[in-house]
């Protein structure tokens, strides 16, 4: 009997030892091959522009080429060296790892499938997401999982690596504007409160005026991203030292409350409320125009481009005088 326990535990361990023998198998059995090269014609745009053009070979069935929202950036990592050690990361890169990490939604609805054998090459600016503007040599490489948000049965497939030389004296520059994507939102701005005066409370509106969702990671902190400019009587209005705090917490992507996916459907809108009067002074006396702007891509500044919303105007009087003392009533001679 005991005989017999023991030959069915070693059957039992040898089934198992099959199984993850299996699974082992067929998890490392990647359907898809990524293959990197450099764009060359990108130094025609901008000599400090980095494109790779990433190549996805699909090898067998039931292997999608484009699961994600353009703002995933196809889930592709980059590994980037220069001159042997870890190149430095640009706010682009931390803030894509922001949006993939608060985004539980990032599939499309149609996913593109390719036959198999099939390629499909998209561009990745990897200058955008690393910093590649000191002299060097950078080794790059690109990696994608087989099943992202599947850690146990995710496998990372490694792209080739390729080497690009950045000689001294090759600092990036502004993108031209026709290089930069079309702004997919315009803004408007409204008082909350028409009746209180002066309006220290505006309302700003963003308009999805594009024909694809617009998606990226909030702060509630943040006020929507959006700049403000004050104006009294032609000139501009200091911003106080709540505004500047802002503005550093903002740069250094510094979220003191939750974040979270906005998502912005065609036609649709959302709205901000900012109180202005919390970051300038608009109780002195003059004329007022206040507006707001907002960067297209906030932490990619090199696909950026700036909207500026519509403006609103009011008048802070001149406080009325104050009314003079009671004088005291002349003396007469007259008898009483």
């Amino acid at each position: 009997m005991k005989r017999l326990a023991s030959h069915l535990l070693v059957l039992l361990f040898a089934m198992q030892a099959v199984v993850l023998f299996a699974q082992e198998h067929e998890k490392i059995q990647p359907g898809f091959t990524l293959s990197i090269a450099e764009d060359k014609g990108a130094a025609r745009i901008d000599p400090g522009l980095h494109r790779l053009q990433v190549k996805f070979t699909r090898l067998s069935p039931a292997v999608e080429y484009s699961l994600f929202h353009e703002e995933a950036k196809g889930m592709y990592e980059m590994i980037v060296l220069r001159d042997g050690a870890p190149a430095a990361e640009t706010d682009a890169m931390r803030e894509l790892r922001r949006l993939r990490e608060a985004d539980d939604n990032p599939w499309i609805p149609k996913p593109v499938t390719l036959d198999t054998g099939e390629s499909r090459t998209t561009p990745l600016d990897v200058s955008d997401y690393y910093e590649m503007t000191k002299p060097g040599r950078y080794q790059i490489t690109v990696t994608r999982g087989t099943a992202p948000f599947d850690p146990p049965y995710n496998i990372t497939v490694k792209s080739n690596t390729i080497t690009i030389v950045v000689p001294r004296g090759s600092a990036r520059s502004a993108a031209p504007a026709a290089e930069k994507p079309k702004p997919k939102f315009d803004l408007f701005i409204s008082e909350v409160y028409p009746d209180q005066w002066p309006p220290v409370v505006i309302r700003v509106k963003l308009n999805n005026i594009s024909d694809s969702v617009i998606r990226e990671c909030g702060c509630a902190s943040f006020l929507g991203m959006y700049n403000l400019f004050v104006f009294r009587d032609g000139d501009p209005v200091e911003a106080n030292d709540q505004m500047r705090d802002l503005e550093k917490r903002r740069a250094a992507a510094e979220c003191s409350l939750r974040e979270y996916l906005s998502e912005i459907e065609p036609g649709d809108s959302t709205e901000e409320e900012i109180p202005v009067g919390n970051f300038y002074d608009v109780s002195r006396p003059g004329s007022y125009v206040v507006y707001a702007t907002r960067e297209t891509y906030p932490y990619n500044l090199a696909k950026s481009v700036v909207v500026e919303s519509s403006a609103i105007s009011f008048n802070v009087p001149e406080p009325p005088p104050e009314p003079k003392a009671n004088e005291p009533e002349p003396e007469t001679d007259e008898p009483q």
